[in-house]
């Protein structure tokens, strides 16, 4: 078949790879050795230009791709201390280790020097243990602190300082075809041990829309930019660069053609709704979006002529949900053609005004009913996700073989001690050292090597920067008590 078979995600899971060798055809003597070479005024000038492009994109792989790391996910639990210590990984034990699970590779971006990194929340939706490897081949291990499903963003921590992160575009810059794109990522997982791939291409389209994945992924794909360049499945959550080094866009699905590895790609644009979820990840605020509860397409333009509205405006209105706040006071066949002022143009993008307006804010639908536009005034009610999102009270780690978390709000341990500081033990593993020493569900960590801790990050950080055997859990409502080492 000649044809586009799918558009797929850029999170890949294992795979393997082979090698295809052609036979080259040995360089053929010339004709006439002596012959000049021609260097006409024009020759001369395309090569300067030429030169001067090649000499910025080298200067931006150099300088772009500190800010860039490798993902690798686990679906297996591996929570030995040593996997979650900086120290005691590199590219060639964390490759062992993941090929004994099932694991997901993708791309990430650092975007705060104390070590948070931007990725696709499909990368690491399923994961059970995440690490990422930067280009010059160190390995952390990271903890996913914020997610947004619908959006298919993630924001992680790793261990460290002093990290390089990239500069964004300004929020809706405005971006042209045929305008330079570069990638920068970890195509099929080749950059696990460091040394980002680059590809080079274009902005080949704007405001395109993937619906299908959309409804299969349970996402919101829309408003994409459409790139030429050469990314593959391991690209997702990368950086969509410019040619003076800004992030445009993060690069997120591929239509891949039968039996190729690079095809059409697509990458989120910076826009400032994009901006203001991904400060809400970084916080572990839940990122809401509204709903109104109808179905709506866009006219063709004798519906629009038939409603008395322009050729450009308006949706119509399909079906109404049961118990939604568009339910007795918007009909179906009406024309949507604002909401907030806001001319509404087709139905992805009446999908994206209605998802950004604010919870239990009143919003302002102007209607076109039997010829004559009204005014609606709907509060709107916050979408209820298809996937549970992680938080700031959700948060996760595992460390020998214990699940920890925050201390919900008015906990009361088995004890019956109010304690609002330190970390839950969600999960103990019956073959868990520390099971053995007397540590139980329900258990609140308050130090660890005397240190005091209050969320998985300072847990992590902890983990990472002291010695195994200094890390000694001290636990509230057992008088002080403290647990030995979990190291023999």
């Amino acid at each position: 078949m000649g044809r586009c078979l799918a558009v797929a995600l850029l999170g890949v899971g294992m795979m393997s790879l082979s090698c295809n060798r052609t036979a080259l055809p040995a360089r053929q003597a010339s004709a006439a050795p002596d012959a000049a070479i021609a260097t006409d005024s024009s020759d001369s000038a395309d090569a300067s230009q030429l030169g001067g492009l090649e000499s910025r994109f080298e200067t931006l792989a150099t300088r772009l791709a500190p800010s860039v790391v490798a993902v690798s996910a686990s679906t297996q639990v591996l929570d030995s201390d040593d996997l979650l210590r900086c120290e005691d990984l590199n590219p060639e034990k964390l490759e062992a280790m993941l090929d004994r699970t099932t694991r997901m590779v993708g791309t990430g971006l650092i975007i705060d020097p104390d070590g948070y990194i931007l990725t696709n929340e499909h990368v690491i939706g399923e994961a059970e243990n995440v690490w990422v490897t930067a280009d010059d081949g160190k390995v952390y291990p990271a903890l996913v602190v914020g997610t947004d499903p619908r959006s298919d963003l993630a924001v992680l921590k790793i261990p460290a300082r002093n990290l390089k992160p990239v500069t964004f575009a300004p929020a809706d810059t405005t971006l042209s075809r045929g305008q330079w794109a570069i990638a920068l990522g970890n195509p099929y997982g080749l950059a696990a041990s460091g040394n980002q791939a680059m590809a080079v291409g274009i902005i080949s389209a704007l405001d395109r829309a993937l619906p299908k994945l959309s409804k299969k992924e349970n996402r919101l794909y829309s408003g994409l930019i459409q790139t030429t360049c050469p990314i593959n499945p391991g690209n997702s959550g990368g950086p969509l660069f410019d040619l003076y080094g800004r992030v445009i866009g993060i690069n997120t699905a591929v239509i891949l053609p039968e039996k190729k590895t690079n095809g059409i790609g697509f990458a989120m644009p910076i826009t400032r709704q994009f901006l203001s979820a991904v400060e809400d990840l970084k916080s572990g605020r839940e990122v809401v979006y509204s709903y109104l509860g109808v179905s709506v397409t866009t006219p063709t333009s004798r519906q629009r002529r038939s409603a008395g509205v322009e050729d450009d405006q308006g949706v119509k209105v399909e079906s109404i949900d049961r118990d939604s706040p568009a339910q007795g006071l918007i009909k179906e066949e009406d024309l949507l053609v604002k909401v907030n002022d806001e001319a509404v143009h087709d139905a992805e993008q009446f999908v994206r005004i209605v998802g950004r307006i604010g919870v239990d804010q009143p919003a302002k639908l102007t209607v076109q009913r039997g010829g004559e536009s009204r005014t609606i005034s709907c509060t709107l009610q916050r979408r209820v996700p298809t996937a549970a999102a992680i938080t700031r009270d959700s948060r996760r780690m595992r460390w020998e073989g214990l699940l920890v978390g925050p201390v919900p709000a008015n906990w009361s341990g088995k004890s019956g001690e109010k304690a609002d500081k330190g970390l839950v033990v969600l999960a103990v593993h019956s073959r868990s050292k520390f099971a053995s020493q007397g540590v139980h569900e329900g258990d609140v960590i308050t130090a660890v090597a005397g240190k005091a801790v209050a969320d998985v990050m300072e847990l992590q950080k902890l983990v990472n920067d002291l010695p195994a055997e200094q890390k000694n859990l001290t636990l509230a409502g057992h008088k002080g008590a403290v647990m030995a080492s979990s190291r023999d």
